[in-house]
């Protein structure tokens, strides 16, 4: 029978398609009430600080269950091969260079096992235009490697990412070493200062990879691999990218009403949102955005918000003198402080 008949076949039979449900909800039932996984939980319910290297621990602990790990992935092997349309009830993540199945997620904590594939790595590089990127994620990260497929990666480093990063600050990355990975080998990112980047392999690549999510930088930066300098960065922190996205969506449907809730917004921690909102205030009301916009000249703590907030005002709404009097009055409170 071809695929299509199958899937025509299947599609006009409803106990058919109950029983591929029922098999994905059993799985999904056992999966969750696994030793490894309910160990996972109980191993970050108990962590008295969140700090990256705990929740580190805590992933190391799950992965090294090999033999549990092992009987899962055959499980689910299994129920694949017993019915094609059996969907494995794992979010699926990807990428250019890689495809994932997300086994556990948690706010602080996020473990996935996935593939690189030969083909994928080999499209990347042949369809490239220009100098590659070396992105910095923000996040640590742990990888261990099931089937190295005898990669060579490079590792890098570069100034970390603080609350207080900025393009004048972000100076260079430099290439550490070189190196051939082994099968089953672990390997720690530090994703404020450190990355890596494969630059051959002979085969696929299977490998675990947890994420910790706390306590990482407020932004991922992206580098030029000839130049070795920074091109771009982007939020790393998922609550502030839905609240950008929020706040751009309230101003496109034009709902003034939500001005005050824009307003709150601007005492988010991180620096690009706070901008990113502001922005947005001045075009859903430029005169009602007025005094925040000179509080964030004056008094916010990033050099790059206050530098893009002293522009505005000196393109819309006042003239330079009164711009270096602002200036000059926020540097000397400073300065007394």
């Amino acid at each position: 029978m071809t695929p299509r008949a199958a899937l025509a076949r299947w599609l006009a039979d409803r106990d058919a398609q109950a029983t591929s449900l029922r098999r994905i909800e059993r799985f999904a039932h056992e999966y969750g009430a696994h030793s490894l996984v309910r160990q996972l939980e109980r191993d970050l319910a108990a962590l008295q600080e969140r700090t990256p290297e705990a929740l580190i621990g805590a992933a190391r602990a799950f992965m090294d269950g090999d033999r549990e790990l092992d009987a899962l992935m055959r499980a689910l092997f299994a129920e694949s091969r017993a019915d094609p349309f059996f969907r494995p009830p794992f979010h699926p993540v990807s990428s250019e260079i890689h495809e994932s199945l997300l086994l556990y997620h948690h706010p602080d904590l996020s473990i996935s096992f996935g593939v690189t594939g030969l083909d994928m790595l080999a499209a990347k590089k042949t369809g490239r235009r220009g100098p590659a990127s070396i992105n910095f994620t923000g996040f640590v990260t742990l990888l261990r490697f099931i089937k190295a497929g005898s990669a060579t990666l490079s590792f890098w480093e570069a100034p970390e990412i603080t609350a207080g990063f900025s393009a004048a600050s972000a100076g260079r990355c430099r290439l550490v070493e070189r190196r051939r990975i082994r099968d089953g080998e672990d390997i720690l990112v530090d994703g404020r200062r450190q990355s890596f980047v494969i630059e051959h392999a002979a085969g696929d690549i299977l490998f675990f990879q947890a994420v910790a999510r706390t306590g990482g930088a407020p932004v991922g930066a992206e580098f030029d691999s000839e130049g070795h300098h920074l091109v771009g960065a982007t939020s790393a922190d998922e609550a502030s990218s839905r609240l950008e996205m929020m706040v751009s969506l309230l101003r496109a449907l034009e709902r003034d009403e939500a001005f005050p809730l824009l307003e709150e917004a601007l005492g988010n921690p991180n620096f690009h949102t706070r901008w990113h909102v502001m922005r947005e205030m001045l075009a859903m009301d430029a005169d009602a955005a007025l005094p925040s916009l000179r509080k964030l000249a004056s008094d916010d703590p990033h050099p790059d918000v206050r530098a893009a907030a002293r522009q505005a005002l000196s393109l819309f709404f006042v003239d330079e003198e009164q711009i270096g009097a602002m200036i000059t009055a926020s540097e000397g409170a400073a300065c007394r402080a």
